[in-house]
């Protein structure tokens, strides 16, 4: 590989800081005692920032002169998810821990932030955003409503996560969608209640639960092209409280998930369809509530991304030919405002996944990350 010399000769302290952040993860937009911690770094560097959003920060770092402004962005928070790696590092707070790396990706960030303050021969602003809030908290959307494009005429962002299964020498850049939507759901199912006994005296609301939840799972392979990816679980059934008795009201929820737009739009209308249909066969209420959580993230500004990556990790280890993940991302409701791209690197083919209690977070990863933001800079800004 082909690190920043300056980035792998901090590596020590760099790993320091990291295993220092995995014991003490905070929750969501929570993140008070995490962003003193960048700003003592940051205070130390020589490079100034504000708060934005709810409790996150902005540094910026200015060039020997006008140009771009080119964004980066790391996550910070933590799961709640009890720690079982027996690390001598582990989590110190009970129920808590860095599941899902942030304590890298922050890391990471403030890698490149010290590789910045030493080597500003560039011309225009980079922007380094340390976000709260990614794990469903919507700390983006926070820091949007917070003025940051109004604040700054970004010209391009990007961002990295860490990815098990792959070696940490591999970078991954979808030229397109890198990670799909996800959307919720609530059905609320309301009959009329009375004793098992006498169910035509009563409008039972279960067997509306049970076509709706049939034909939701048609809905995919009958509407969806097979090219298409696209996912429907229904993950919450609600009602009843005793065994001879048919209750007034049955709740069900459920998640979607799509790499494609106008999906998204089609399993909506028709699971909205769907619940009309229950209620007027089987002589219900229903209440439909579809709400829309995180778009598709599609990269528009794959090219530097491979290009910067094949300089640090080498072109074979660039892969472009990836699926996407069905899981989301909130960097997507960045690429809502500007252009920009979020690759995967590496964290070991061996790893354990993210979100499970004995996943670790592959410190290589810091140099690897670092080394291709400063590579990145050098593909979209111009430098001597």
């Amino acid at each position: 590989m082909n690190l920043k010399p300056e980035i792998a000769a901090c590596f020590d302290e760099l790993q320091d800081m990291r295993r220092h952040l995995h014991t003490c993860p905070e929750i969501g937009l929570d993140t008070v005692e995490t962003v003193a911690f960048v700003k003592e770094k940051l205070d130390g560097f020589g490079i100034g920032y504000e708060d934005i959003g709810v409790n996150s920060l902005l540094a910026k770092v200015e060039g020997r002169g006008p140009g771009r402004i080119v964004a980066f962005r790391g996550d910070m928070d933590g799961l709640e998810i009890s720690e079982a790696t027996g690390l001598p590092y582990r989590s110190e707070r009970a129920g808590r821990m860095h599941a899902c790396g942030h304590d890298g990706h922050t890391t990471t960030l403030l890698a490149f932030a010290r590789y910045l303050a030493d080597h500003r021969d560039f011309d225009g602003t980079v922007l380094l955003l340390f976000q709260s809030g990614e794990e469903g908290f919507g700390g983006a959307l926070k820091i949007i409503e917070d003025g940051l494009f109004e604040k700054y005429a970004i010209d391009c962002m990007f961002g990295l996560h860490n990815w098990p299964g792959y070696a940490a020498d591999q970078i991954v850049v979808h030229p397109g969608p890198s990670m799909a939507s996800e959307d919720r759901f609530d059905l609320t199912i309301r009959g009329k209640s009375g004793h098992a006994s006498v169910p035509h005296l009563c409008v039972e609301p279960f067997a509306a639960v049970a076509d709706f939840i049939k034909g939701a799972q048609t809905v995919i392979p009958r509407k969806v092209s097979a090219h298409d990816k696209a996912v429907i679980s229904i993950t919450q059934v609600h009602g009843g409280s005793a065994y001879n008795i048919i209750p007034d009201e049955v709740v069900l929820r459920g998640n979607v998930r799509t790499t494609d737009g106008g999906v998204q739009d089609l399993i909506e209308e028709s699971l909205g369809r769907l619940a009309e249909g229950v209620a007027a066969m089987y002589g219900v209420q229903t209440s439909f509530d579809y709400h829309r959580k995180h778009p598709v993230l599609a990269n528009s500004m794959p090219e530097p991304a491979v290009r910067a990556a094949a300089r640090v990790v080498g072109k074979e280890n660039v892969l472009t030919h990836e699926l996407p993940a069905m899981g989301s991302e909130d960097f997507a409701f960045y690429m809502q405002h500007t252009r920009g791209c979020f690759v995967w690197v590496g964290n070991g083919a061996d790893s354990p996944v993210i979100h499970n209690s004995k996943y670790d977070f592959n410190d290589q990863v810091i140099l690897v990350g670092a080394s291709f933001f400063a590579e990145l800079l050098d593909e979209v800004m111009q430098r001597s």
